[in-house]
C-alpha cells in the first residue's frame, strides 16, 4: 500500500509538472499581432455587395476621413506644428 502512495504521488507531481510547463509556453506564445485595419477599399466592397447601404456606407466612411484628419493633426501638434518633416525641421514638409 505504501509504495501504491508514492507512486499515485509521484505522478501527481509529474502530471503538475507538465501542466505547469504547458501553461507557461502557452503563455509565452507569441500573439498574432492586431488584425489588420479596416480601410475605406473594405467599406467600398461591402457596399457594393450589397451589406451595407449607400447611407451606412457615406457615414462610416465620413467617421474614417475624420478619424484621419484628426490623427493628423495630432501628429502635427506632437510635431511642434511642422507638417510631417521627418528630420525635425519646420521648412521641410518630407513630401516632394
Amino acid at each position: 500500500m505504501f509504495w501504491l502512495g508514492i507512486g499515485v504521488l509521484f505522478v501527481l507531481v509529474l502530471g503538475g509538472g507538465a501542466l505547469v510547463f504547458w501553461a507557461r509556453r502557452n503563455a509565452k506564445a507569441p500573439d498574432a499581432g492586431p488584425s489588420p485595419a479596416f480601410t475605406l477599399e473594405d467599406l467600398r466592397r461591402l457596399h457594393e455587395r450589397g451589406e451595407i447601404s449607400k447611407r451606412e456606407f457615406e457615414t462610416a466612411r465620413d467617421a474614417m476621413i475624420h478619424r484621419t484628419r484628426e490623427n493628423a493633426r495630432r501628429e502635427r501638434e506632437r510635431r511642434g506644428g511642422t507638417d510631417w518633416a521627418t528630420d525635425g525641421e519646420s521648412g521641410r514638409s518630407g513630401r516632394r
